[in-house]
């Protein structure tokens, strides 16, 4: 496994785990709750992981454009856990934990999007 699929895959496993991580700050152990968080989240990071994974292939045929294929795993990743972590130590006033539920939704949006524009990236870079 190269470095980018090593990346690729802390990627994949660094914003479930981050969730669960925060759900255990703000609710407390209670393994209902971390293993739906954890699947919630792993089902995003599992689709930019696929879609990572195949732009590293074509990306490692011509030799270019590898860390623009990784996007659309690491900065989903990376935003949300970032997002998850600060939400755990300052919680919503109205509804805490409703980004538990609606975060999956929105970092699967932006890994189809990042998906598509590192596609696009790829494509770009080999054609130089």
């Amino acid at each position: 496994m190269t470095g980018y699929g090593r990346m690729n895959l802390a990627g994949m496993l660094l914003l479930p785990v981050a969730a669960s991580l925060a759900a255990l700050i703000a609710f407390g152990p209670r393994s209902d709750t971390l293993i739906t968080v954890f699947a919630l989240n792993l089902v995003p990071m599992l689709i930019g992981g696929l879609v990572s994974w195949l732009l590293l292939r074509g990306a490692a045929r011509a030799g270019k454009g590898q860390g623009i294929a990784l996007w659309p795993t690491i900065i989903p990743a990376v935003f949300g856990a970032a997002w998850y972590l600060w939400r755990a130590v300052m919680p919503a006033e109205v509804a805490p934990g409703a980004e538990y539920i609606a975060g999956p939704q929105y970092l699967l949006i932006a890994v189809i999007v990042l998906g598509i524009v590192a596609w696009i990236g790829c494509r770009i870079a080999r054609a130089r």
